[in-house]
């Protein structure tokens, strides 16, 4: 298993050296209140279907070209696939409950994730194979990670 997950990471039981345990984390009352209010889902849905508009129309002019050169294109459609990510978790606490990974701080506002709540966070070292000891950055990805 250390092939594809360091030793660090891989719970005790699994003979890994991480002193792990899992607990269940009830659910808290009102922590889905948000889903009830359809007003500002709609509102936010609404201004949501813009952006992805704007996304369409950039791609298909990246797709075919325009007047503009194809870098250009390129990084306007970026800046809308940014835009559109970051508006996704605005309207994510109306349309998705929370869950446990929301209750353990393993997601964070902003789609944040953080695989070790509560432990100091280190950077990533660079390399296969290689995680810091006593936990990770909160990992963001980019338009980058899907071209």
């Amino acid at each position: 298993m250390e092939e594809f997950v360091p030793g660090s990471q891989i719970i005790k039981e699994l003979n890994g050296s991480e002193d792990w345990a899992y607990n269940y984390v009830e659910p808290v009352p009102g922590e889905n209140d948000k889903m009830e209010d359809t007003e500002t889902k709609k509102k936010l849905l609404a201004e949501r279907n813009i952006i992805i508009k704007d996304y369409e129309n950039a791609t298909l002019e990246w797709i075919h070209g325009g007047e503009k050169s194809v870098e250009e294109l390129r990084i306007r459609r970026n800046e809308l696939a940014n835009k559109l990510r970051d508006d996704y978790w605005k309207i994510d606490p109306y349309i998705r409950a929370r869950s446990f990974y929301d209750r353990t701080g393993l997601i964070n506002p902003g789609g944040k994730i953080q695989f070790y709540p509560g432990k100091t966070i280190t950077p990533i070292q660079e390399g296969p194979n290689t995680a810091p000891p006593n936990g990770v950055n909160l990992v963001e990805t980019s338009t980058e990670d899907i071209d």
